[in-house]
Formats: C-alpha cells, structure tokens, sequence
C-alpha cells in the first residue's frame, strides 16, 4: 500500500478517531467504535481505502516509504505473546508472581526478586524479543 494521505488528512483523522471512540463509549455504540479505529488506521498507516478507489493523493512526498507491515507487526506480536507465555509458566515453576497475580493484588507485597522479575527482567526479555531480526 502506498501512502495516499498527508500530514493534514493524517491529523484530522486521527482526531476524528479519537472523538468517534470517546463517543462510542459514552454511547455504547459499536458502529461508531469501529468506524473511529477505521479512522485511526488510516492515520497511522497514511492510506485511505476511498482515496485509493478515487484516485486522490494529498501525500507530499514523491516516493513515500512503504506504509505499516501488518505481517511483520503480526510476527513481532506473536513472538513477544509466545515468550510472555513461556515467562509466565516459568515464574509459576519457580515461584515468582506473574503480572496476573501482580493486577489481581496490587497491594499485596512481593519479595525483592519478584519485583526484579516483573520491572526489568520481563520488559527487557520483552523488549529484546521485539528487536530480533530475520
């Protein structure tokens, strides 16, 4: 996909998600949820569907870089979701609370290497996971 839409469209658009979401909360209405993520998509990946069908190009740029890799999101999301599930069967196996248990008790105190488990070893394995390459 080759981005069609520019910096203003972007803005407008993403404004006008935001406010399309706000509204489908208060209203509870899952057309206007929808149509506000539509809206914030095409901000974020710079490509409208109907400018596309349309002809139309507001994007300045001549030879605009290619716009948001779905399959390449979709393999870092299931390669991070992969690794948090095996962290947390390993925390469970050796005794560590998992951030399920964090959430369900947040008042409760954990021991030191709990809180060095959940604050900096699991965000980093995360993190790094995130930055592996093909």
């Amino acid at each position: 996909m080759k981005p069609n839409i520019g910096t203003k469209d972007r803005i407008a658009r993403l404004l006008i998600g935001v406010v399309l979401i706000s509204l489908a909360l208060i209203n509870k209405s899952t057309f206007m949820a929808l149509a506000g993520l539509f809206s914030i998509y095409e901000a974020l990946s710079s490509w409208c569907v109907f400018y596309q069908l349309l002809g139309r190009n507001t994007c300045p740029i001549k030879n605009p870089k290619k716009s948001f890799e779905w399959k390449e999101t979709l393999i870092v999301g299931l390669r991070i979701l992969i690794v948090a599930i095996v962290l947390n069967i390993f925390a469970r196996f050796i005794g560590l609370s998992t951030w399920y248990d964090f959430l369900n008790a947040p008042t409760k105190v954990l021991s030191w290497d709990n809180y060095i488990f959940l604050f900096a070893v699991y965000p980093f394995l995360l993190g790094f996971v995130s930055k592996w390459k093909k």
